[in-house]
């Protein structure tokens, strides 16, 4: 069967018809859009049973684009060279090509040559979606998961492109597709093998320009693997910094603004490096980026796990003289004092009466913050008559580390039609995505995030048995009433409206300091937070509630809710006993 070609009322840039076959076995189901002056749909090989994606360029659709007849001719190689350049690379992290062919399409006029290219579909996201807009900048933590979970796979795959003597040239975001977490880089259009005839010798610019190193827009045959290292020294920038907009001037070297901890003035050098207008001085290689990188990592983790403080070794040379001292006093002491026994009896005495129980720790005498077992970082709080003392999260728990939780107890949870569970306990409920706020999925035997961005946002769609679950797993537990009224009082609530991509709204926590300069509420409608508490005492806690707090200060009384209701605007934070507790490091 030969596929049907739209009617020239149709768009000119609608090759097919959906349902059209091509070859006989090639079923397009719908066209997805264009990318490197070709159209891309979603297809279905019959005698394979598995959905492709399928590019098809025609000479037809490129005149649209080019004035010059001899690109037109160009490109249709370009489009082999694409062909030929993907057949040669098989890793996980690029894109797998199943098939290539050309096809006569009846037209209007005579028939048309089509070319296509069947290759592996990735229904996701591109990796820009494992970008935050705005950056990790000072989410250390965020950034270097993400470096980690996404972009060493991509140091892996485009150092296997490398290995073949190709060059890619057109690295970005939209370049990288995500089969869940796993990136692919694809669209080798602009791809360039020594092994392979040049399409042409004209030196015309292409590529992206806020990508494209210096020397590509200079003269494009130049651009070896510096060029691709460019390229990820910007897209390092964005994840950091944000996305670049219209004020980033191309083909210059990058820095980060004003970094201030010694990790990131790491990574200010490795960006700088890789992006250096001088294709001599940046990193040569996939291999060196990532050296360099995992060297900044390991740093982070040895000052975070050793913190190192201004003058430790004279600190320590003094404490050690200091020891000494005291050694020598009490020594001095104890042989002019021994020849008054009585005294010595009588002091003896009282001190055995002042501490003869052991001293419950004052609230001056703990530490003022712990990094609890999940990470996060606990403030001591105490309440105004003094009678309650405890750690608590000044925020609410978030989708990362609720994910992560997930993740570490996997073997023992249950995935049912987006419900998890364990045993009969209902914890989560996934969603189907159509919420901004479903942002937990079950993929390859893990839980990840849709969207990087969420990560730090405080986690919703939990049961009240789901937020025991995580506390207790932790060595801590969910804040009765009477406590969660002392913490809102020390951290304060700003409802700031999130919208999501269909429109929802949850609710982000924020400090007090974080309210707008002018002292002013945001201007939502919506001013509500609500978490989950326990309705009575911490040791007999099998009661659920939701507690509603308006950001003017009004209170209002806790709802019973049932423990395994979970609900989009709905988070939850944890407390530890200062007294006895078991969540920390």
């Amino acid at each position: 069967m030969k596929p049907t070609m739209t009617s020239d009322t149709t768009s000119a840039r609608t090759l097919f018809d959906t349902g059209s076959v091509i070859d006989d076995k090639w079923v397009l189901i719908e066209n997805v859009g264009k990318g490197g002056m070709g159209e891309v749909y979603r297809a279905h090989q019959l005698n394979l049973n598995r959905d492709v994606a399928m590019k098809v360029i025609s000479e037809d659709i490129l005149q649209d684009f080019e004035e010059n007849p001899e690109e037109v001719t160009n490109a249709m190689k370009r489009l082999q060279i694409e062909v030929q350049t993907m057949a040669q690379v098989s890793h996980p992290n690029v894109l797998q090509i199943y098939d290539y062919g050309s096809v006569s399409a009846q037209r209007q006029g005579g028939s048309k040559p089509v070319q296509y290219i069947a290759m592996e579909y990735v229904p996701g996201n591109t990796f820009r979606y494992t970008m935050s807009e705005e950056g990790f900048d000072d989410e250390t933590e965020l950034f270097a998961e993400w470096m980690e979970r996404y972009f060493f796979p991509v140091l892996d795959g485009l150092e296997a492109i490398h290995a073949h003597d190709i060059i890619h040239r057109d690295i970005k975001p939209e370049n990288i597709l995500m089969d869940g977490d796993t990136p692919k880089i694809a669209d080798f259009g602009l791809a360039r093998s020594p092994k392979l005839k040049a399409v042409s010798n004209s030196w015309d610019v292409k590529g992206t320009m806020p990508y494209m190193a210096p020397e590509q827009f200079a003269e494009f045959r130049r651009a070896k693997i510096p060029a691709d290292i460019y390229s990820l020294g910007k897209i390092l920038y964005e994840a950091i910094s944000g996305k670049l907009d219209s004020k980033t001037v191309p083909f210059k070297s990058v820095g980060l603004k004003n970094p201030d901890t010694d990790f990131l003035k790491t990574m200010d050098g490795i960006v700088r490096k890789a992006t250096d207008e001088n294709l001599r001085n940046r990193y040569q290689s996939v291999s060196e980026l990532r050296q360099a990188l995992m060297q900044a990592l390991a740093f982070r983790r040895e000052k975070k796990v050793r913190p190192q403080h201004p003058g430790y070794v004279t600190w320590l040379w003094a404490g050690i003289v200091l020891v000494l001292i005291s050694i020598g006093g009490m020594t001095i002491y104890h042989l002019v004092e021994s020849g008054d026994s009585n005294s010595a009896g009588i002091a003896g005495d009282n001190a055995s009466n002042e501490h003869s129980d052991p001293a419950i720790p004052t609230f001056d005498k703990l530490q003022p913050t712990l990094i609890t077992r999940d990470g996060r970082e606990m403030i001591l709080v105490q309440s105004p008559n003094k009678d309650l003392i405890l750690y608590t999260d000044p925020s609410l728990v978030t989708f990362h580390h609720f994910a992560e939780f997930l993740n570490e107890v996997s073997e023992s949870l249950t995935v049912t039609d987006g419900v998890v569970k364990h045993n009969d306990e209902i914890w989560v409920y996934l969603g189907d995505g159509s919420a901004g706020s479903d942002q937990i999925v079950f993929q390859h035997s893990r839980f990840h995030l849709r969207q990087a961005t969420w990560a730090p946002k405080p986690v919703t769609r939990i049961t009240w048995l789901g937020a025991q679950a995580y506390a207790r797993h932790y060595g801590k537990r969910i804040p009765t009433y009477d406590e969660w009224q002392i913490l809102i009082q020390r951290f304060p609530v700003v409802s700031e409206a999130i919208q999501g991509e269909s429109g929802d709204t949850m609710h982000s926590h924020m400090g007090k300091g974080d309210l707008p300069s002018n002292g002013s509420r945001p201007p939502q409608e919506s001013m509500i937070v609500k978490e989950w508490i326990s309705a009575i005492k911490p040791d007999l806690s099998s009661d659920s509630r939701v507690v509603e707090w308006f950001a003017e200060g009004t209170e209002r009384s806790p709802t019973k809710r049932y423990p395994w209701e979970g609900f989009d605007d709905v988070g939850f934070r944890t407390v530890l006993d200062a007294v006895g507790g078991t969540g920390t490091k």
